[in-house]
């Protein structure tokens, strides 16, 4: 299951994750809206995939709100590690941050 690619994080939070596998790639899918592409860190290690990061909290929430109603939207450090179960080629990675989602490419060996 998908579950069992996953470690789970220490501190901070873990974004939702997809992971699809093709016949010639392995994709990750992040979930991270409201984050820069300045502050997503990417690593790619022999087998493990490492994204992180910080959301930062809108300004209003540093402007001494009066009172919260609802929270459910996760803001802070963010780190998320993605089990890679197949050789891929470390050298043909390719990503993509668009509408707050983080799409990662890695092409699969033979």
């Amino acid at each position: 299951t998908f579950g069992s690619w996953t470690v789970p994080v220490a501190s901070g939070w873990r974004p939702q994750t997809d992971v699809y596998e093709t016949p010639d790639e392995f994709i990750v899918l992040i979930e991270i809206a409201g984050v820069t592409e300045e502050d997503i860190s990417v690593a790619l290690f022999s087998d493990l995939l490492v994204v992180e990061g910080v959301r930062e909290q809108p300004s209003f929430f540093k402007a001494g709100m009066s009172a919260c109603h609802q929270l459910g939207i996760k803001y802070g450090n963010f780190r998320t590690e993605v089990y890679i179960p197949v050789n891929v080629d470390h050298d043909n990675v390719s990503a993509e941050y668009k509408n707050g989602l983080l799409k990662i490419v890695l092409r699969k060996l033979g």
